[in-house]
């Protein structure tokens, strides 16, 4: 496979403003090419499971501000009880550190979630934890909190996005330019350490987290969750993988890569909750992998799984 044609291509279709997540597919074919443990650590965390909450290394442009801290409660007002719904909850009567501590938004969730907020009109919110609920409870003092949340703003969303994307944009421009216009060879020892030494200049401190995949549930950012896959729409994609790896055995020369996305679409459609997302970006990069033998056969078999997704 050409990465250097690819390469381009991603970088073609961010100038015309295609979203990441439209490109993701690409550039986690890129990713694989690449060989690079580093960069495909930082990929998995920002396209497929998102950071761990307790990450202590979240990639700085992922630390935010939340614009406000509101609450609903009930205070005691002489015989009767006062309820007051949507009260910006003055946290700064506590000093300027913990101010600073409980205002603290950390955004783990993955880059196409992020993209969803940046486009919904309606406020996103984010939970407190129990130390910061309990700085709140100081605040506002004797009174009965049903619920409190942090307010996040629209630019938070937009400046992961905007600095995720530079990320790659950087980097592929400096690989296309310096490392395969230099006419290296991809698989000389010389070749793999021009293109570690660029990738390692962009993702270099970006991450070091322990392994772990983000479940939904985990998400502090309220969000429509995705409606789960019907039994039969399973069993109909269980059959199209199927299908797939038999054609691709037969006709691809690049049936490696093809194989281990049918590896991960297998083990996503026998867990428990299967998730579209993850789904659709292994089909759309099988399609991607493809040679022009079986090419034509396979892109009409991916369209069909995600017609099911």
């Amino acid at each position: 496979m050409d990465t250097k044609k690819l390469i381009e291509e991603v970088l073609l279709d961010l100038g015309n403003n295609k979203s990441l997540t439209e490109v993701s597919s690409k550039i986690q074919i890129i990713v694989r090419l690449l060989g690079n443990d580093g960069l495909k650590e930082w990929y998995k965390y920002e396209f497929v499971t998102g950071y761990d909450p307790d990450c202590h290394n979240l990639p700085d442009y992922r630390i935010s501000r939340a614009a406000d801290i509101r609450a609903d409660y009930i205070a005691q007002q002489g015989y009767n009880m006062l309820r007051v719904s949507e009260q910006s909850v003055p946290v700064a009567n506590l000093g300027r550190e913990i101010y600073q501590e409980i205002m603290q938004a950390r955004i783990t969730d993955t880059i196409s979630a992020i993209i969803d907020y940046s486009h919904k009109s309606e406020r996103m919110v984010m939970t407190l934890n129990p130390y910061e609920r309990a700085m709140v409870q100081r605040v506002l003092g004797n009174v009965q909190i049903q619920n409190v949340h942090k307010v996040i703003s629209p630019s938070t969303f937009q400046t992961i996005i905007d600095n995720v994307q530079g990320r790659i944009i950087d980097m592929f421009m400096d690989l296309d330019e310096k490392v395969f216009n230099g006419k290296l060879d991809f698989q000389s020892s010389r070749g793999r350490r021009e293109i570690h030494q660029v990738i390692n200049n962009i993702t270099a401190g970006i991450v070091q987290t322990e392994s772990g995949i983000i479940e939904a549930q985990n998400s502090t950012i309220s969000v429509k969750t995705e409606s789960p896959l019907p039994v039969d729409a399973i069993k109909k994609l269980q059959s199209i993988a199927n299908e797939i790896e038999r054609v691709a055995r037969e006709s691809s020369e690049e049936f490696e890569e093809i194989a281990k996305e049918i590896t991960d679409i297998r083990s996503e459609l026998t867990s428990p909750r299967p998730q579209k997302s993850l789904l659709k970006k292994s089909f759309k990069a099988i399609a991607w992998s493809t040679t022009v033998s079986c090419k034509a056969a396979i892109e009409e078999l991916v369209k069909a799984a995600l017609g099911l997704l």
